[in-house]
Order: structure tokens, then sequence, then C-alpha cells
């Protein structure tokens, strides 16, 4: 059967919001459901923010015939601006690549108790023989287990809400200030560093308009969707795990083994489709500045992506998401600009 070329496009923008922190409920948590009920707003803002900038990138693409990133920031940015704007960019996908194999180490311990370099060596692996496959191997394996992410994680949010007895959003108080909608565009910002050259790497696959539309707002309309979802069941255990490295496994194992086995397949699948995507980015970077021997530099980053892991995900999220969610804002400001001026013009 043949897959509609926008749908595999928002398979894969849509994974590359999946990852460490927000499979494992500790970037919901921190961002949306520690504001209560008003957060869920939040949520929907960041979610709005990812389909419409995804739309965006994926117009300004086709309509100027661009086919990388790279392309994509020199034709906004300019020949000075770009390439370093492009170099920064690299670097904090290489920086999230390596908080995957963290995360995919440390949920190797915590739940199968294997070191931690073991984890984060067995994704690396399986991230290597992805790149040796190119776009089309990102895009089948995204494809392959979009769907499990999607609708396992909303099955396990779901119905992790309605066992539980407790009066929904019962554990806290609500802070009632505007620091919840700060929060979503921090969120939604840092997220769109990586979301746009991974997506307007995926620009050749929108040969209709209809695919820019249907890639942009369907990614962005599911990865809301799915966190709504897991978002339910945060707030009613939200004195238990508001410490803890992965709420959401507290959460499954709190409604039973088969839920915490799909829970840890969806876990893990997400720090797999995240890494992967993210690595596919840096080596379409390396491509575009000549380095032509992918497979060398597929296996290069793996090695360099486990050393870094040993730093960290908690480190790596606290010293450096920060920093690159304000080059985010940065660039979303610029490609709505660049996307009204040529639709005026």
């Amino acid at each position: 059967m043949k897959i509609n070329n926008g749908l595999k496009i928002a398979a894969v923008y849509g994974s590359v919001f999946l990852g460490a922190g927000f499979a494992s409920g500790r970037e919901l948590l921190q961002y949306f459901v520690g504001f209560g009920r008003v957060g869920m707003w939040g949520l929907i803002i960041s979610g709005v923010l990812f389909a419409l900038v995804g739309w965006a990138v994926l117009s300004i693409c086709r309509r100027e015939g661009i086919k990388s990133y790279g392309e994509l920031m020199r034709h906004m940015l300019g020949e000075r601006l770009g390439p370093i704007m492009e170099g920064c960019v690299a670097g904090f996908l290489f920086c999230l690549f390596a908080a995957m194999l963290a995360g995919a180490g440390a949920t190797a311990y915590q739940a199968f108790y294997l070191p931690f370099t073991l984890g984060a060596v067995i994704v690396a692996l399986a991230v290597f023989a992805i790149l040796c496959f190119g776009l089309d191997g990102i895009v089948k394996i995204n494809l392959f287990l979009a769907p499990l992410m999607l609708f396992g994680g909303i099955f396990i949010g779901i119905y992790s809400f309605l066992a539980y007895t407790t009066p929904a959003f019962s554990p806290f108080g609500e802070r009632i200030t505007f620091a919840w909608l700060l929060s979503a565009i921090v969120y939604g910002s840092y997220n769109l560093v990586t979301g746009i050259p991974v997506i307007s790497a995926t620009a050749e696959m929108a040969e209709k308009k209809r695919d820019t539309m249907v890639g942009g707002l369907l990614g962005g309309g599911a990865i809301t969707i799915l966190g709504l979802a897991l978002s339910l069941p945060l707030f009613l255990h939200y004195a238990n795990i508001v410490r803890l490295e992965i709420p959401f496994l507290y959460v499954a194992s709190e409604t039973g083994m088969l839920f915490t086995v799909l829970y840890l397949a969806v876990l893990i699948s997400a720090l797999f489709t995240t890494a992967a995507c993210n690595a596919f980015a840096v080596i379409k970077w390396l491509e575009a500045r000549g380095f032509k021997h992918k497979i060398k530099a597929g296996a290069v980053l793996c090695v360099l992506g486990v050393a870094a892991a040993h730093i960290g995900f908690s480190n790596i999220v606290i010293f450096v998401y920060p920093v690159f969610g304000l080059i985010g804002l940065f660039k979303i400001i610029v490609i709505f600009m660049n996307a009204v001026k040529k639709k005026q013009g």
C-alpha cells in the first residue's frame, strides 16, 4: 500500500519531539503539569506552534526549491548569519543525540538493571544501522514505530487516568500567573531547534501543496494529542512523581505489569526514533559541507554520542536546552516573517 507523502513527513516530524524528556513524562511535568489545569492550554499552544512552524517551513522549502536545512538558513538569514546559525544548531542536534543515548542508558539501568553504557551502545548501534539507509531508513522506521508511540501512548495515558480513583487535579494547587505561557513558548522554541532541521530535510518529499499542510499540521497535532493523554495521569500522581527521572514509569507500574511493558516499548521507541532523526540531521549538515562518507560519519557520530552520553541527560537539559530555546525563538520569528512576506508579495 502506497503511503501519502504528507503522512510520511508527519510521522518523521512528530517523532522528533518524542524523546527521553517527553515520553518519560519529565518535560510534561516540568513545563505543563506543574502549572495545574491551565498548563494544558500551554501544551495546546506548543502543539499549535509545532504545527504552524512545520507547515511554514515545508511551504517555504517547496516554494523556493530548498532541499536542506543549510539552504533554508542561507535563504532566510543570508550567507553570513545562515551558516553560523546552521553550525550552532548542528551542535545542539548532537547534544540531543547524546541525550537520547543517555536516556537509553538510564532506562536500561532503571528498568532492566543493565549497565548504563550497554543501553547507550545498543541504541547507538541501532541508530547506525538506520543511518546506513539514509532518508529512506529514517522514514520507514518512523512509519513503523509512530503508530506504536501514538496509539500506545494515548491508550496508556487515558487508561491510567481512568483506572485511578483519586479526583483529577487534586494533588496540588494551580499557580495563577502567566508563567505557564512563557513555559509553553520556551518548550516549543527549544524543541523546534531540532524540529526545523529534520522537517526541512524531508521537504523533498513534499511534491504537492497538500503534503506541506498534512506534514506540518498532522505531525504537530498528533504530538499534542499524545501529550494531553500522557499528562492526565501525571496530574493524579503528581505528589509521588514530581522528583522522579522517569515519572511515567511509576504511573505505568501502578497500573499493572502489562502497561509497564507497553510503556517501556513506547519509551524505547521514542528514544530510538528521536536519536535517529537528530543523528540524520547532523549527517545531512556534514554532507552539505562536502563530507560524502556517510557511513564513516555515522560511525564516528555514534561513538562520540556514547561518550558524551555519560555527561547525563539531566545535565544536558539544565545547561544546554535554555540557551538553544532562545535560538529557537529567533528562528520561529524569522520563519513566520519570511512566510508572511512571501505570501503578501
